[in-house]
């Protein structure tokens, strides 16, 4: 049990960016929104995928088919999403989305954390929305791990499930069986960190908040827990939160444009076409994938995000942002730091802005 890569082989963890639908313009080429870019810990390099998410063939598709096909009484999952598929949805359960697959026989499972709304669903026969850009890093785990990943996500992100295949074999009090039944939105407000290691050696914490902590995930907990600065793409609708974080030592800076053409891809687009949830540090290689907003209404959501240090991806990912410096900065030094740290985006931040 465990994540496979595009072509059907077992990895220890792969992540995927899934670009919007995007028209032609002189900005970027045209896309369905199903394109993706593809990384794993074997291939060890950003690719442009040549597959699309709304075939039967790619990393993601044959990951969970293996999973949803596997009729074995030992196999099992748990599939959770803010937007349910089908139904009404809970607001004051955690903004988290994702799958974990596990099998009692052979003690393996695999955490898949993601951004796109009303995904997965097995019987479904077609895939969600294209509009948006979308986040997804699978990795690889024990299923003491899923175990100590449910404990921690039953209380600090607080996760609304939507289906559940468990086995017969699973106890009923098993920590990964209670996600199913026993998730409520009334524990008592606070934040977690959990330091886990993936099946292959892939070192990551796992940083969570629940509802009653009632702060912002990026710059109260992400931040101040790797001590780093860092940049944030997130869906951003509203009020947003300070720069400076609650530590008073680092800052917290949003990504308003992605471009992958600096990592040769045709693709360009701005912070409102997208609804990934990522971040990386300004230093030491942190890359963080999530499943929460950088909005102050967020601050009433549990969620998480997967942190680990992974220089390739990381140099990768500081590739394709432009970020909006903080207030009180001039415009000419706001452009000097930019082009000093980051590779000039195809897509300009009036662009963004016009069209926004």
């Amino acid at each position: 049990m465990g994540p496979l890569n595009e072509s059907g082989s077992p990895v220890d963890w792969w992540f995927l960016y899934k670009v919007p639908k995007l028209a032609q313009s002189p900005h970027s080429a045209i896309a369905t929104g199903y394109e993706y870019a593809y990384y794993d810990d074997v291939s060890q390099n950003v690719v442009k995928s040549s597959y699309v998410l709304d075939t039967d063939h790619g990393a993601l598709r044959t990951t969970l088919d293996a999973l949803f096909g596997d009729v074995s009484p030992s196999n099992g999952w748990i599939l959770y999403n803010d937007e349910r598929p089908n139904g009404a949805d809970n607001g004051n359960l955690g903004h988290t989305k994702g799958v974990i697959g596990f099998d009692l026989v052979d003690k393996t499972a695999f955490w898949l954390l993601h951004s796109w709304p009303k995904y997965a669903d097995p019987g479904a026969q077609s895939m969600p929305t294209p509009m948006y850009g979308q986040t997804f890093i699978c990795i690889a785990l024990t299923l003491d791990n899923a175990r100590e990943l449910a404990r921690q996500m039953m209380v600090y992100q607080q996760p609304q499930v939507y289906g559940a295949q468990l086995p017969p074999g699973l106890p009923v009090d098993d920590p990964i069986a209670l996600l199913n039944t026993s998730v409520t939105a009334t524990d008592p407000g606070g934040s977690s960190t959990i330091q886990l290691t993936s099946r292959g050696g892939l070192s990551f914490k796992v940083i969570a908040k629940n509802r009653l902590w009632n702060q912002d995930f990026w710059n109260d907990l992400v931040g101040p827990t790797l001590q780093e600065d860092i940049n944030v793409e997130t869906w951003i609708r509203g009020a947003i939160p300070p720069t400076g974080d609650s530590d008073h030592l680092h800052v917290t800076l949003d990504i308003k444009c992605i471009t992958l053409q600096q990592i040769g891809m045709p693709w360009a687009w701005p912070e409102t076409r997208d609804h990934a949830k990522w971040a990386i540090s300004h230093a030491n290689n942190w890359v963080c994938v999530g499943d929460i907003n950088r909005m102050i209404t967020q601050e009433k959501r549990g969620g998480c995000t997967i942190a680990f240090q992974d220089p390739t991806l990381w140099d990768l990912l500081n590739k394709t942002d432009l970020l909006v410096l903080p207030p009180g900065w001039s415009t000419a030094h706001a452009l000097q730091v930019i082009q000093s740290t980051h590779a000039p985006s195809a897509l300009p931040s009036n662009e963004a802005d016009a069209r926004s």
